[in-house]
């Protein structure tokens, strides 16, 4: 009964977020529902034939997203986080919402897959719960540092979560990252590893061709993502759809029809959206649209310091915002956000003509600001919430739909 109420509560919660339009019931409903059954992730979980859990610093939602891709192209039913919710709460919500009560009882949970991208510290909590066929773990880089503390104790913290799973568990790392070796002698089950792939040809923002190595048969992919971080996603999903047993051929032809995230990599009509969150991830994003900038194009940067982003906005410091610079001419940069000031002080530092850096901490002025009159495009670059927040501009302008109601 008191999974029931559970339920019930965190749907009727759901409910009146998306009437009341103040979210999409990806955190909330998880939230309060755990407090009257704190094992409901464990038990509901249990009703799905097999669970993948994919952790990291960066790429864990499009990767996820791409691995349910080739798992529905593959005939498979998948439920997921698609939202990026990724602490307990929003593991929770999405159970909930798609749990079905009849006559007061639940029924079965019909899904061959269950896909969830977890917190790099929340993993810790959640994995022993989802029990896991398989585990994928992206990279690892500084991040939060308020909120997780130094690699050296993700990994130590990984270690001993990963000593409380099933030696059937399978364990997929990514071998080009040192921070990860560790984790080889802290897992009893099978590993495998995965990393860049040989032959790769940059497209500029069209995306990549490189070659995919399986059982020495290999696979020339298309990628319609550009940046070499997006390469590590999809050979990551690759590997985990083998591992999985899907057809790679199917898998990779279904990537013709494959959209990216909301906010990664996102295309507007006026321009694009890549989340920006932590060094690594940033500097990667940098280095991708970097060459890509014409003389005619705007950027717009939104730093925030909530606590899904971090309050320690010292990390602008480590990303290497020198990359932007494009020579011959000077860009026109917004600084928005909670924290625009300090933004703009880090790119007056990484050789941006002060002149030519507009701050405005409000996002929907600083939105309207960077349209006016722009000719080329508009290349938006926010920390998470700020993006959540320029989702729900761009809604209410009428540009895009909810992002809880985007595909999953």
């Amino acid at each position: 009964m008191r999974l029931i109420f559970a339920i019930l509560l965190g749907k009727l919660i759901a409910y009146f977020t998306r009437i009341l339009k103040i979210g999409g019931g990806s955190a909330a409903p998880g939230l309060f529902a755990l407090k009257i059954d704190p094992d409901l992730v464990k038990k509901l979980s249990s009703k799905i034939s097999q669970n993948i859990v994919i952790t990291g610093t960066n790429g864990k939602t499009t990767t996820a997203k791409m691995l349910a891709h080739f798992a529905k192209a593959s005939g498979l039913k998948v439920i997921r986080n698609h939202t990026g919710s990724n602490l307990e709460r929003g593991i929770a919500s999405t159970l909930i919402l798609r749990s079905h009560l009849t006559s007061g009882k639940l029924e079965k949970l019909d899904y061959d897959l269950g896909i969830w991208e977890l917190d790099e510290a929340a993993f810790n909590s959640i994995a022993p719960k989802l029990k896991p066929k398989a585990v994928v773990i992206l990279n690892l880089s500084r991040d939060q540092l308020d909120r997780y503390g130094e690699t050296d104790k993700i990994v130590n913290d990984w270690c001993q979560t990963l000593k409380k799973l099933s030696p059937d568990t399978n364990l997929l790392i990514n071998k080009d990252d040192k921070n990860l070796a560790k984790l080889k002698f802290c897992f009893g089950g099978k590993m495998l590893k995965f990393g860049l792939p040989a032959n790769i040809k940059l497209n500029g923002l069209n995306g990549s061709i490189f070659q995919f190595t399986v059982h020495s048969s290999q696979f020339t992919v298309n990628l319609p993502l550009p940046g070499v971080y997006h390469i590590y996603d999809t050979v990551a999903a690759l590997t985990t759809a083998n591992a999985l047993r899907m057809p790679i051929n199917s898998c990779i032809e279904s990537l013709k029809t494959f959209n990216p995230a909301f906010g990664r990599v996102e295309k507007l009509p006026f321009g694009y959206i890549f989340l920006i969150k932590n060094p690594a991830g940033a500097t990667q994003v940098f280095e991708t649209i970097a060459p890509n900038i014409k003389p005619l194009d705007r950027l717009l940067l939104a730093l925030n310091n909530n606590l899904a982003d971090g309050t320690d906005v010292s990390w602008i410091w480590d990303a290497g915002f020198e990359r932007l610079q494009v020579t011959g001419y000077r860009l026109q940069v917004i600084a928005s956000g909670t924290r625009a000031h300090d933004l703009a002080l880090r790119l007056k530092y990484a050789g941006f003509d002060p002149k030519q850096i507009i701050i405005e901490p409000d996002l929907k002025k600083a939105l309207e600001q960077a349209r006016e009159g722009l000719k080329g495009r508009l290349f938006i670059l926010p920390t998470y919430t700020a993006m959540l927040e320029l989702q729900s501009i761009l809604t209410k302008s009428g540009i895009k739909k909810h992002y809880w109601k985007e595909d999953a």
